[in-house]
């Protein structure tokens, strides 16, 4: 596909479509943290949700942007759920021993 592409739903709710690799990363989503504290904003009680379900492919460079948006968000107080998280994901979280961090079974 070597396309990424974001769209957001009603209630903080986010989807991410497309490949989150090293031909995409550079391009992905780069408003996320500002997109997400918003969204953490307008919501008292839930969490923005982030949903995976439409990511195609993922490499090592998608799973470090997305161990950095956690970083990131972590240091400025910024919460969000993950949500549909592809298989391919999650092992190379458990490769990578990053799946606690990434809060994935």
């Amino acid at each position: 596909m070597n396309s990424f592409s974001v769209s957001e739903l009603s209630g903080g709710h986010f989807t991410l479509k497309g490949d989150l690799n090293r031909n995409t990363v550079t391009f992905a989503w780069k408003n996320a943290l500002s997109d997400l504290n918003t969204k953490q904003d307008e919501s008292n009680e839930l969490l923005p949700i982030v949903d995976l379900a439409e990511i195609q492919d993922v490499d090592t460079a998608g799973l470090a942007w997305l161990v950095n948006l956690l970083r990131q968000s972590k240091l400025q107080n910024i919460k969000f759920q993950l949500k549909n998280v592809p298989v391919t994901l999650i092992n190379l979280a458990k490769i990578s021993d990053v799946d606690n961090f990434l809060s994935v079974q």
